[in-house]
């Protein structure tokens, strides 16, 4: 298996770090769901560019700073690529910082996200994809 699919997730965080959502939407194929967390109030699957840009502007009326910190990210024998890592951000309306766990499990083809979804809780993440801890 290659690792072709990590370098691009990894490629992605770099430029979102660096040049936020504008900067990945070349990243993400035409027709991406993105999908957000299950427990979320917000749970749903977001279609296409908007999609992901209205999931974002949502989210910016809660949260300010939010950043994704991978600290492990391994393909899958699907080729799906799963990043668990940490997610830091404040409160807009008290400015409390708060951290917590946090999973991505991506789908990628002909090197674009296609499928993208969120998961606060790894354990969840990692049934979904048979790692159970």
């Amino acid at each position: 298996m290659s690792q072709g699919n990590v370098e691009i997730l990894r490629r992605v965080y770099e430029v979102f770090a660096r040049d936020g959502l504008d900067g990945i939407m070349p990243l993400l194929a035409e027709q991406i769901e993105w999908a957000s967390n299950e427990d979320s109030p917000d749970a749903e699957i977001r279609h296409g560019h908007q999609g992901v840009r209205d999931w974002f502007t949502q989210t910016r009326e809660s949260f300010d700073d939010a950043r994704f910190v991978p600290d492990e990210i391994k393909e899958l024998p699907d080729g799906r690529v799963l990043a668990l890592g940490r997610l830091a951000f404040s409160a807009k309306r008290s400015g409390v910082a708060m951290e917590g766990p946090l999973a991505h499990l991506i789908t990628f083809r002909d090197g674009l996200v296609t499928h993208f979804q969120l998961y606060s809780d790894q354990g969840r993440a990692l049934k979904a994809v048979g790692l159970e801890e």
